[in-house]
């Protein structure tokens, strides 16, 4: 068999190899826009669950009687300021 006889035999093959690498390809680069696309659905789904979660809560502990992290810090300001105060009138005293 001649080398153009060969060359010609393999050129189909060769053809057929670059269609299925570029369909390989094209079908590789739209599962991951989907995995993308999939992926940002869930976290936006998973963030308005987590608000929701945390609404609910809100309000359970605020039917309970809890204080929230504002009222307690606002507790811990006042706590402090009455400490100097008390300071303050110790020290005027002694």
């Amino acid at each position: 068999m001649t080398r153009t006889k060969r060359n010609t035999q393999a050129r189909p093959f060769q053809n057929l190899t670059k269609a299925a690498i570029a369909k390989v390809e094209a079908v590789r680069d739209i599962a991951v826009e989907r995995a993308g696309e999939a992926r940002a659905r869930t976290s936006a789904a998973l963030t308005q669950l987590e608000r929701a979660f945390q609404q609910r809560v809100s309000k359970a502990a605020a039917r309970m009687g809890v204080s929230t992290a504002k009222e307690v810090r606002a507790l811990a300001r006042q706590v402090a300021e009455l400490e100097a105060r008390v300071a303050k009138l110790r020290r005027a005293r002694a």
